[in-house]
């Protein structure tokens, strides 16, 4: 019996091994520490070569021993291992061994990681996005990423913003970058919540633009908002904070302003005799708040976040204020396993209260005539009407400027998709979306028939103009991805439908005043208005293909077909493709054990983009416009050969990290040229037609740019962080045609345009007069005589300065020290150059404007040697367009400074909070400049644009102080 049992146990022990010597069928997961899936992760049995590689999703299939180990293995992660243990599933969690590396990186319809990136991308996360008091997300982008240059067209709440990537390219189109939201494709970004914003990525070469094909010629900026999170999460972010002008103008006092008024020939009876400094009055203090409760979580399948916000910005000339509202919903669900369901929504409405500035002299505006308007008169007349300008009829004091009107806008934005994924297999996919970008605006402006000269001439203005801009996008999309062994393939197709809807309605009424001089409800003067409707269709066909051989040979290529309404039949379609490759040299045998370089690519791409923005919906074909009557006139000449205008760019990149990634270093440069440019090319006399939209000319942009990152200092109390980067530029046009020699811009009030598009120049080259100095003999201005006949006129224009710099810069340091945080960057911008109109009417000593206190050294016949000419009544030959007020706008800024505590785990714990931050921050606290305006950070016209670089009135910068929190739950 006891042999029996004992036999029984040995052959018990003999199935066990074999069974256990036996392989078996091990399925899992591979995900990074934040839950993202790793495709192309290395799933080897450890002491064999049987091993498989993760896919799309980061699962794996694969048979093994049951007491097998397995070793996970990805380049940019630190190599784990696994014993199996008999377990048929098995999910692993990387640990990142190269944080950069690693991230992953939103591309065009899908995403990366950054070290399988063959394009110029650059990226900015939330964190260098919140604790900012800014209205418009994209301004957290200045200074941050190299190649993409951020420009306030003013510092007044609202006002645009312009982001130039790689350089102007257009004349006539648009030079702004397509945005890309959660999908959502629109041009313009400031709706959006900057809280809500997770990551903002930049696709800055044609290579990675170009499977958008004719949207991204000027570069494309993909932004993705905040998701839910497995676990329920509540957040609030709030700050408080106020601003005011950096720097204040010496103008003339009363006195002094008399006695040039008496040099001029005016009589000083009725003048005033106020004291007045304008400048005081008009510009104040600016009020900042924001307030965001964000709500995120998970339940079975899916995942959501929401959000509600509110932002106001009261301006330092008041009553200039925005005040926005948002809400913002991010949300997906798993039906089943092969189905899956997401949707997004963005709701803002925006409230805003202008106030005139921009305008030059012509118009006047608040900044000019808060240095303009004399000083010997207040705010009132006796009557309690506005006071103005004693010596020119219509000219309104700043503060009748700014409040004498109600100029509101609202507007109400929308944007929204919802979208469906199906999974054939776990290798192929398809997904459908639809999605919305409304915009409704309304604008009101009335003017009493009261309280100043225009509104008493005018008995009084309203205006009510109503724009509504709808586009609807469907989207359809094919993605494969497959891994073999060291190969990893992906392959995307899809096509795509857009259209938009556009209808403008005027309406205006005046004359307020009845026959008694009573004020009417309504005015009796209403004329006909002609309502504005446009459309545009695009049809789209993508596809896009990659390739990597064991994460060392890396191959993109891209290619769209776009159709679109805005060109004839024959020319409706415009085709773009690219392509580009990666060899990551430190995966080679002769690098692969360096202890110095953690990584090392090269790059190269080329690509083709298009553009059809900015020319109008109907640029091909015969227009006529209706007028009131119902009569029509012709207003545009049909071109049946207008096309796309088109840019190819080539781009070199390299890639490094070094010394455990305590130093990464990338560099690109690229050479970026645009063909069939899209410009209003002018006609001869004969035609009896002034201009008609032709493809005529090229620009070329070529550049260098370097990103340097360092972790200084890693120690357990103290970390020191700098990011620096660094760009240039060189933008030239190549060619306008055989019918175009110049075309400018830049028009100044009663002057020469400041600005001139010439072949052999850059985009925003001043053409003017060579200003010589002041003749001390006559008092006058003197200009170069480049002719040679002895006399001043036209022909002895030249080129004097250019808008474009000379390269930009950015440096950002952080700090730590146990719960302290410290951050500040410092941005700048050098060798541009500045017209400054603004300086030519308030040096112009030929009128009743107040002018600036450097008249004081105006010449007179006691004062001969100087650099300010005379006085003379109503002449500008001493302020021709010259190079007199070409400045130099080269500025060096501490753009952000922010300093943070953060409480730590301990006192979280009690407050049973995850997270509780106080932080103070600052905007535009320092800067460095010799430009002699308000502000070097100003445009009265387009910064994208060829009319770049001029300050006529302008409102300026500010400096803002701000105080906040930042919690979770």
């Amino acid at each position: 019996m006891t042999k029996k049992f004992t036999l029984f146990i040995v052959f018990l022990l003999c199935s066990f091994g074999i069974a256990m010597a036996q392989d078996i069928t091990i399925k899992g997961e591979v995900r990074d520490q934040q839950g993202l899936p790793l495709p192309g992760v290395s799933v080897k049995v450890k002491g064999t070569s049987q091993g498989a590689m993760t896919g799309a999703n980061g699962s794996f299939l694969l048979k093994a021993p049951a007491d097998a180990t397995l070793t996970f293995s990805f380049i940019g992660y630190k190599t784990t291992e696994q014993s199996v243990a008999g377990k048929t599933t098995l999910n692993v969690t990387l640990a990142d061994d190269n944080n950069q590396l690693n991230e992953v990186v939103v591309v065009g319809y899908g995403t990366q990681t950054k070290k399988d990136l063959t394009s110029a991308i650059v990226s900015v996360s939330s964190k260098d996005i919140e604790n900012q008091p800014i209205t418009n997300a994209v301004q957290a982008i200045q200074g941050k990423a190299a190649g993409v240059q951020v420009s306030s067209q003013s510092g007044k709440p609202g006002a645009g913003i312009t982001v130039s990537i790689r350089g102007n390219t257009s004349i006539l189109a648009s030079n702004s970058p397509l945005y890309v939201i959660d999908g959502v494709t629109s041009r313009d970004a400031s709706f959006i919540n900057p809280n809500d914003i997770e990551s903002m990525t930049i696709l800055k070469d044609a290579s990675a633009a170009a499977i958008y094909g004719s949207s991204g010629a000027n570069g494309v900026v993909l932004i993705t908002t905040k998701k839910g999170t497995q676990k329920l999460a509540v957040g609030f972010n709030a700050f408080t904070g106020f601003s005011n002008l950096w720097k204040k103008e010496k103008v003339l006092n009363r006195d002094q302003y008399i006695a040039l008024m008496q040099e001029l020939g005016y009589g000083v009876e009725g003048l005033g005799n106020e004291n007045t400094d304008w400048q005081k009055k008009t510009f104040g203090t600016g009020i900042q708040n924001n307030y965001q409760l964000s709500l995120s979580g998970g339940i079975k399948g899916g995942q959501y976040a929401f959000s509600s916000g509110y932002q106001q910005d009261k301006g330092v000339v008041a009553p200039a204020k925005l005040d926005k509202y948002t809400m913002h919903f991010n949300g997906s669900q798993s039906l089943t396993n092969w189905l899956k369901l997401y949707a997004t929504a963005a709701l803002t409405s925006k409230n805003s209260i202008d106030v005139p500035d921009n305008a030059g002299a012509a118009k006047g505006g608040t900044i000019i005539a808060a240095l303009a308007t004399p000083p010997t008169i207040g705010v009132y007349n006796a009557d309690g009407t506005y006071a103005s300008n004693p010596y020119k009829a219509g000219s309104e004091n700043p503060y009748g400027a700014a409040f004498a009107a109600n100029n509101n806008t609202n507007e109400l934005r929308f944007l929204g998709s919802f979208a469906a994924e199906i999974k054939f297999t776990k290798d192929l996919s398809f997904k459908s979306s639809i999605s919305a970008n409304n915009r409704d605006a309304y604008y009101t402006y009335f003017l009493d028939p009261y309280m100043t000269t225009y509104g008493r001439d005018q008995k009084g203005l309203y205006n009510n103009n109503k724009t509504k801009d709808h586009v609807w996008l469907n989207e359809n999309i094919l993605s494969y991805a497959k891994n073999v062994d060291k190969n990893a393939f992906t392959a995307t197709a899809g096509m795509t439908l857009q259209s938009s809807d556009y209808l403008y309605t005027p309406y205006s009424e005046s004359n307020f005043l009845g026959a008694n001089k009573q004020l009417l409800p309504r005015g009796s003067n209403v004329p006909a208005q002609v309502v504005t409707a446009a459309q545009w269709t695009k049809r789209s066909y993508l596809a896009r293909v990659t390739y990597a051989y064991d994460s060392k040979y890396l191959f993109t290529s891209n290619f769209r077909a776009d159709g679109s309404s805005r060109f004839g039949k024959d020319n409706k379609y415009g085709y773009f493709p690219s392509a580009s490759v990666g060899w990551r040299i430190s995966g080679e045998n002769f690098l692969k054990d360096s202890k110095s370089i953690n990584d090392l690519k090269l790059r190269a791409s080329w690509g083709k983009v298009g553009n059809d923005e900015g020319i109008g919906d109907y640029p091909y074909l015969e227009l006529y416009q209706p007028d009131a009557q119902g009569n029509y006139t012709l207003s545009q000449l049909p071109n049946n050969q207008l096309q796309w205008e088109a840019s190819t760019q080539t781009n070199l990149g390299l890639d490094l990290s070094m010394f455990n990634s305590r130093i990464t270093f990338t560099a690109d440069a690229y050479l970026k040229k645009t063909n069939n440019l899209l410009i209003n090319q002018p006609l001869p006399n004969s035609v009896g037609f002034g201009k008609i939209v032709k493809n005529v000319g090229a620009v070329e942009n070529k550049g260098l740019e370097f990103v340097l990152s360092t972790k200084n200092v890693e120690g357990k109390k103290f970390t020191w962080n700098t990011d620096l980067n660094f760009s240039l530029n060189r933008n030239k046009v190549t060619s306008l045609g055989d019918k175009v020699s110049s075309i400018s811009f830049g028009g100044i009030y009663q002057r020469d345009d400041a600005i001139r598009v010439e072949v052999g120049r850059p985009l925003g080259s001043f053409y003017g007069y060579v200003a010589t100095g002041v003749n001390p003999e006559t008092g006058m201005e003197t200009y170069k005589d480049l002719d040679g006949d002895n006399q001043i006129t036209a022909a002895d224009r030249t080129f004097i300065g250019s808008a474009q710099p000379k390269f930009t810069y950015g440096v950002n340091n952080t700090l730590t020290y146990g719960n302290f945080g410290l951050t500040f960057l410092f941005q700048g911008v050098q060798g541009n150059d500045i017209y400054n109109a603004s300086r030519m009417e308030l040096e112009s000593l030929n009128d009743s404007k107040n002018q600036l206190a450097t008249v004081l050294n105006r010449w007179t016949p006691q004062n001969r040697t100087t650099d300010i000419p005379k006085a003379v009544k109503d002449d500008t030959d001493n302020t021709k367009t010259s190079s007199r007020f070409v400045e130099n706008g080269s500025y060096l800024r501490l753009k952000t400074a922010t300093l943070s505590y953060n409480f730590g785990q301990m006192a979280l714990g009690k407050l049973k909070m995850s997270k509780v931050m106080i932080y103070a921050s600052s905007y535009n606290l320092l800067t460095f400049t010799k430009y002699k305006g308000f502000d070097p950070e100003v445009n009265q016209y387009d910064a994208n644009g060829p009319s770049m670089g001029v300050d006529y009135g302008t409102y300026p910068q500010s400096r803002t102080f701000l105080f906040g929190v930042n919690v979770g739950f």
